[in-house]
């Protein structure tokens, strides 16, 4: 009997790094994850970033956000993306801390999941404009479930992630931050 071929998914990472050589770092994380099979469908440029949480005096980060397909399980890429982390250095000191590199799921195909593990879609990606103004600038249609509380009953709720990202920029305009500055396309190609 044949093997029936495993089915290839979508999902959204978001990519950070405060420490060493940042641009590079990311870019260099985009071609490990392809290098290990994932495949880069979209890549959103560079952006400039101002420390969100975590201890004060922290250089300004540079975060990106990409699309990938992958016949991996939600873990499975969890595992990669922090194995590709640990490749970089990443050291798990201080939470929110400073780090050479982070990768994120953000999103798996809607998949809704409260596993402390791997909380889908992340807990905090519709109040971060690091995550939300990259997302935007490289799908401008992208859609993302926000979780909703209506008479006690949590429900997700797709919302413009464009939307919500000129929502919190308003936001941070109106308190005067610089929070976050477009640097530059990444320098790499997209595709297998």
């Amino acid at each position: 009997m044949p093997l029936r071929p495993l089915s290839a998914h979508r999902a959204v990472l978001a990519l950070g790094s405060n420490l060493g050589e940042s641009e590079s770092t990311i870019e260099r994380a985009v071609v490990d994850l392809r290098e290990a099979g994932v495949r880069i469908l979209r890549v959103s440029p560079l952006y400039r970033t101002a420390p969100v949480g975590g201890p004060e005096g922290q250089p300004d980060y540079v975060n990106a956000v990409i699309e990938v397909s992958t016949e991996l399980s939600p873990y499975e890429l969890l595992k990669l993306c922090n194995a590709v982390e640990a490749a970089h250095y990443r050291e798990r000191l201080v939470r929110w801390g400073p780090r050479t590199l982070d990768i994120d799921v953000i999103d798996y195909e809607g998949t809704v999941s409260d596993d402390p593990v791997l909380t889908l879609p992340h807990p905090r990606a519709h109040e971060r404009a690091f995550v939300l103004t990259p997302w935007a600038r490289m799908d401008p249609e992208a859609r993302l479930l926000v979780a909703r509380s209506e008479e006690g009953a949590v429900t997700y709720v797709p919302v413009s992630v464009a939307e919500l990202s000129r929502d919190l920029n308003l936001t941070h305009e109106d308190a005067g931050e610089d929070a976050i500055r477009y640097m530059r396309e990444m320098n790499l190609s997209v595709g297998p």
